[in-house]
């Protein structure tokens, strides 16, 4: 399970790597495009404006000074079945104009003339008999289709044109406005949406022309295309964009896709986590279960086998003889038959508690009284052991509402714990005391004590704090979690303090009722 979960972790983190990549390559590449489109643009749009104040002094020219054609081309169509022969000719026509070229901008220091170029092209019938070379003569006199050669691709010219535009400083030929409208219509063409800065470059050095907050050292990355190419492929200008949103903007496309799958992930991950949780717990349960069993049969077996032995002493004659022998052998057997009830009934207690099927008894109590009944019940106990129980009952206000038999076994567990976990001569003190509305009973012994570990589990069912061997300390693990369970349903508390090695304090905290029953 943690395997296949760490490989789903790696390939979702491997996945959103990839789409990050592929976006940004994608990203780059539509940002190539368009600041090559723009590039184009400008260029043209400088271009346009030259032809167009040239197309303005050609017109306002009148007739051209000189006109000789170029060149001349004829191309012949036969058709044999109606005898008839189709001559099309085109021919380049060369005028020129007693205008100089500095007309055109006032900063150019040319004298050249203007030349204009015309494309002039007929299509003359011909019948076979007609002699061909007189028949080119006559179709080149008869000129019927005459048209502007279309400047944009008059080399010529571009090269003339960029040659005059490149004797202009960058912000004569171009602004800012200018150029960030056109960034910003090619970005939108192709859905590129975050803000941007550019900036304008000359051999390295910042022009004038560029973007309100472009800096120099701008946030983010920096994409770049030469501006203005001349006839040699050289460019003295590159136009420098950035986005300092880039990664925001790249995120955010894959923003959702990414949330579902962490939070997917996050899902698979709680999931595998109390899974492996309640494994853990079941597994715990089952070894708290076995060793309850083990408790158990050992609890029975000893009474079982005291019975045994009773009964087999019973049939004996020489007993049967003796009425003091038989009394006792029957007090053997209804005590060893009272403890084995008593067992189960445990154990039917706390099943009962859990389901909530057994109702409690509850009335007013002095409970001081109730706590010294519980001590007179595990006095001969400790009497046995050579132990001290002391006792400082200082609690005046007692009136507890509680259900009398169900806390004399509280009580009676909680001695009964404090005595079997003293391995020497057992040194068990008890107090009661007010605190703030509430009648406290505390109960301290120093016996082995409990590490941090322990505590968090002696309320569990089942639970039993071991020594070395699972019996050496008698019990079936339920007395504490009983004890819990009946504190809770009156609306008190259990708290437990204790020290391995140097013993341990158990306090029981109960809500004092308005009638008061003192001393």
């Amino acid at each position: 399970m943690l395997f296949s979960l760490s490989g789903i972790i790696f390939i979702q983190g491997y996945w959103i790597y990839t789409s990050m990549k592929n976006i940004e390559e994608e990203f780059s590449l539509t940002v190539r495009q368009a600041l090559s489109s723009v590039a184009e643009e400008v260029q043209v749009r400088e271009l346009r404006y030259y032809f167009d104040q040239f197309e303005t002094v050609i017109d306002s020219a009148g007739s051209p000074e000189t006109s000789e054609f170029r060149d001349v081309f004829l191309f012949y169509d036969n058709d044999a079945p109606s005898n008839l022969s189709a001559l099309h000719a085109f021919g380049i026509l060369e005028e020129e104009y007693n205008v100089p070229v500095n007309s055109l901008d006032n900063v150019s220091k040319s004298n050249k003339k203007l030349k204009d170029f015309k494309g002039v092209r007929t299509t003359t019938i011909l019948k076979e008999t007609f002699d061909r070379e007189n028949r080119v003569s006559l179709s080149i006199k008869k000129l019927k289709d005459i048209e502007r050669i279309n400047a944009f691709e008059q080399a010529t010219y571009k090269a003339f044109f960029s040659d005059l535009a490149n004797t202009f400083p960058i912000h004569k030929r171009l602004n800012s406005y200018e150029l960030e409208v056109i960034l910003q219509r090619s970005f939108i063409e192709r859905n590129i949406i975050t803000p941007f800065e550019f900036g304008v470059f000359s051999d390295g050095l910042a022009t004038k022309v560029s973007s309100n907050n472009y800096i120099e050292n701008q946030i983010g990355p920096q994409y770049s295309v030469p501006l203005f190419l001349e006839n040699e492929g050289v460019n003295t200008y590159d136009l420098v964009v950035s986005f300092p949103k880039k990664n925001s903007y790249l995120t955010s496309s894959i923003i959702g896709i990414t949330l579902l799958s962490l939070a997917l992930t996050l899902l698979i991950i709680i999931v595998c986590a109390y899974s492996i949780y309640e494994i853990v717990q079941q597994k715990k349960i089952s070894e708290i279960k076995s060793d309850f069993i083990n408790n158990m049969s050992h609890e029975f077996k000893t009474p079982i086998a005291t019975i045994n032995l009773a009964i087999d002493a019973l049939t004996n004659k020489s007993v049967k003889n003796d009425p003091e022998k038989v009394d006792r052998y029957l007090t053997m057997l209804r005590e060893e038959n009272k403890r084995m009830q008593d067992q189960v009934e445990n154990v039917l207690m706390i099943s009962q508690l859990d389901r909530g099927s057994t109702p409690l008894e509850v009335q007013s109590h002095a409970i001081n009284t109730l706590v010294e009944e519980a001590m007179s019940h595990v006095a001969l106990i400790i009497k046995s052991k050579n132990g001290t129980l002391k006792s400082m009952l200082m609690a005046e206000d007692q009136n507890v509402a509680v259900d009398k038999n169900h806390f004399m076994n509280v009580f009676v567990n909680l001695l009964d714990n404090a005595i079997k976990y003293s391995l020497e001569a057992p040194l068990v003190e008890v107090k009661t005391f007010n605190e703030e509305e509430s009648w406290v009973f505390e109960i301290k012994d120093y016996g082995i004590g409990m590490d941090s570990d322990t505590m968090k589990l002696i309320f569990k069912k089942f639970y039993r704090q071991q020594g070395g061997n699972i019996h050496n300390i008698k019990g079936h693990g339920l007395g504490l979690s009983y004890v819990k369970k009946i504190v809770e349903l009156h609306n008190g508390t259990i708290h437990v303090q204790s020290e391995k090695g140097r013993g341990t304090t158990f306090q029981v905290r109960l809500p004092l009722v308005n009638d008061k029953i003192s001393v």
